[in-house]
C-alpha cells in the first residue's frame, strides 16, 4: 500500500506543471484565433510608460513662417542663416551715455566747484568757478560735445544721436529764459509756487539720468531693429526702428566682393563687420578729407605789378603752402552702415564661409562649369 501510494503520488503531475500547460494552451488558442490578449511572463500590474513628448515641429514651422514673412522670401527660398548685431556692437553709444551722465553730474550741487577748489583756495578762484558753474557754461560744454561727436565721423555721428544731444544741450535754456523773463517782467509775469516763474530750477542729476537712460534704452532698441538673413538665393537686410522701415535684397549674382573688418574691440569680444560690395556701388561710401571748404586765396599773397622778384617768390611759396593746407581728396571705402552690411555680428566666420560658398555657387564661372559638364554628359 505504501508502494501504491508512492506510485500514485509519482504519477500525479505537480500543480505548477499543470498551470503552465494551461497557460500555453490558452496562449496558443488566443494567438491562432486572434481572440483575447497575448500573455507574457511579465506582470501586468506595472504602470504604463509615459508618453514621449511630441517633437517641436509645430514651433519650428511657426518660427520659420514668421521669418519668411519678415524677410519677404519668395516661394521655394530657404533661410539658411539669420543674425543680429552683437550686444557690444554699439559700444560707442553706451560710452557717450556715460559721458553725458558725467557732465550732468559735474554741474549738480556744485560738484565741479568742489572738485576744482578747496577751503585753501583763493577767493578769486572760488568766485571764478562759482561763476562758471552755471547753466550757460553747461550748455556750452554740451554743444561742444555735440559738435565734436558730429565732426569725428564715427558710428555715433548720425543725425538721430545729434538731435538727441542737441535736446540735452538746450534743455536748460528753457529754465534760463524763464528766469530772465521773471527778472524783467516782475509781477506781471505769471508764476507757479513761491519761487516765481513757470519752471522749477533745472536739476542736472534728474536730467542726466533721463537723457542718458533714454539713450541706453533707445540704443538697445535700435540695436535690435537690425536683422540680417542669408537665404538660398540672396542676402536680405531688414531694419525696423520706430516708424522707420528699410528692406534691401541683394542677389548673389550682384555681389562682387565679400569683405571683413574687425575693430580692436571686435577682436577682443569676438565680432566683426561683413561688407558686401556690388558693381553698382552698394556698400561703398565716398569721404572727403581735408578742410570743410576750399579757402579763398588771401589778398596778402596775391601778386601785384609793383612787387619785386623777392616779394613774388615769397608770395609764390606762401600760396603753395596754403594750397597744401587746403588740399582736399575724396576716398572711397567700404561703408560700415548697419543697414547694408552685417554690422558687428558674432559667428562671423560661419557667416563669411556661407556667403563665400553661395557667392561662388552663383558666380558666372560656376554656372559655366555646370553648363559645360551638362553638355559633356549629353
Amino acid at each position: 500500500m505504501g508502494l501504491v501510494a508512492l506510485t500514485g503520488r509519482a504519477a500525479r503531475p505537480p500543480a505548477p506543471y499543470v498551470r503552465s500547460r494551461i497557460v500555453e494552451t490558452f496562449m496558443s488558442f488566443s494567438t491562432e484565433d486572434g481572440l483575447g490578449v497575448t500573455m507574457t511572463e511579465e506582470t501586468t500590474d506595472a504602470p504604463p510608460a509615459p508618453a514621449e513628448a511630441p517633437a517641436p515641429a509645430a514651433e519650428e514651422k511657426t518660427s520659420d513662417a514668421s521669418l519668411q514673412k519678415k524677410f519677404r522670401t519668395i516661394p521655394g527660398e530657404e533661410i539658411l542663416r539669420h543674425t543680429r548685431p552683437s550686444f557690444m556692437a554699439f559700444a560707442g553709444y553706451y560710452v557717450l551715455a556715460m559721458v553725458l551722465m558725467a557732465l550732468h553730474w559735474l554741474f549738480f550741487s556744485d560738484n565741479l566747484a568742489s572738485m576744482l577748489t578747496s577751503d585753501d583756495s583763493s577767493g578769486v578762484s572760488q568766485l571764478l568757478f562759482n561763476v562758471l558753474a552755471n547753466d550757460v557754461t553747461f550748455m556750452a560744454l554740451m554743444l561742444g560735445l555735440t559738435w565734436f561727436n558730429r565732426m569725428l565721423n564715427l558710428t555715433t555721428s548720425n543725425r538721430w544721436l545729434t538731435v538727441w544731444l542737441l535736446l540735452a544741450s538746450i534743455a536748460p535754456l528753457l529754465v534760463v529764459l524763464d528766469n530772465w523773463l521773471t527778472a524783467l517782467l516782475g509781477d506781471s509775469y505769471p508764476s507757479i509756487g513761491s519761487g516765481g516763474g513757470l519752471l522749477p530750477d533745472y536739476n542736472h542729476l534728474i536730467a542726466g539720468a533721463f537723457f542718458s537712460g533714454m539713450l541706453v534704452l533707445l540704443t538697445a532698441y535700435y540695436q535690435r531693429s537690425f536683422h540680417y538673413a542669408v537665404t538660398s538665393d540672396a542676402v536680405i537686410f531688414d531694419h525696423r526702428f520706430l516708424l522707420v522701415r528699410g528692406h534691401r535684397r541683394i542677389l548673389f549674382e550682384k555681389i562682387s566682393e565679400v569683405g571683413v573688418e574687425r575693430s580692436m574691440l571686435g577682436t577682443v569680444l569676438g565680432f566683426a563687420t561683413i561688407s558686401l560690395l556690388t558693381d553698382s556701388g552698394i556698400g561703398l561710401t565716398q569721404e572727403t578729407r581735408g578742410v570743410p571748404a576750399a579757402a579763398a586765396v588771401p589778398e596778402a599773397v596775391q601778386t601785384n605789378e609793383d612787387d619785386t622778384n623777392a616779394e613774388k617768390a615769397g608770395k609764390s611759396v606762401a600760396r603753395r603752402l596754403l594750397g597744401l593746407l587746403t588740399y582736399q581728396r575724396t576716398v572711397t571705402s567700404a561703408s560700415p552702415d548697419p543697414k547694408i552690411c552685417f554690422f558687428n555680428v558674432r559667428g562671423w566666420q560661419d557667416t563669411e564661409e556661407l556667403l563665400n560658398e553661395l557667392h561662388m555657387r552663383h558666380s558666372q564661372s560656376s554656372q559655366l562649369s555646370e553648363l559645360k559638364a551638362a553638355l559633356s554628359e549629353n
